[in-house]
């Protein structure tokens, strides 16, 4: 009981820790001024702003001023989410940076991640951060299943899309 107790106290300094670190906090819910992203491919849902436009290059991607969205589902192969999670922290071209900090998450009481880029992340890149939750049910295109959705954003657009994320 005691080490749980100790885990949770961890858990929570860590959390605090990370969020005023990085400038966000997700139990808040969103404002005005958001217009409703929903996938019935990704069973998912949430807000984004308002003068985003949906980018004709992309297949799910919203662009505006200060920032962008996109949704995509990510091969797992039944591998555990964390190492999900550092599949795409380590591709080749390293869009997080060398050093990325990873945050536990609940998302609509599945487990999630979120990707917060080092210092040192290439411009290109401009403040990238990904989201990665486990699915509650898979999703299928054509004879390929998918447990894993990830987003990517902005750091200035992440706490809305953790605030307003629901599976549907």
């Amino acid at each position: 009981m005691n080490n749980q107790l100790g885990l949770i106290a961890i858990l929570g300094i860590s959390y605090l820790l990370l969020s005023q670190e990085h400038g966000f906090d997700y139990r808040g819910e969103s404002g005005e001024g958001y217009k409703q992203f929903k996938s019935e491919l990704y069973d998912i849902s949430f807000k984004y702003p308002a003068d985003w436009t949906k980018n004709p290059n992309y297949e799910e991607r919203y662009d505006g001023p200060g920032g962008f969205v996109e949704v995509a589902e990510i091969e797992a192969y039944n591998r555990p989410i964390n190492v999900v999670v550092q599949q795409e922290i380590n591709t080749p071209i390293k869009p997080f940076g060398m050093n990325p900090k990873v945050m536990d998450v609940d998302l609509d009481g599945q487990p999630a991640r979120v990707i917060i880029p080092s210092a040192d992340q290439n411009k290109v890149f401009d403040r990238e951060v990904a989201i990665i939750v486990k699915n509650k049910k898979p999703v299928v295109e054509g004879q390929e299943r998918y447990d894993y959705t990830i987003i990517w954003t902005d750091k200035a657009n992440l706490e809305n899309i953790l605030n307003s994320f629901k599976f549907i």
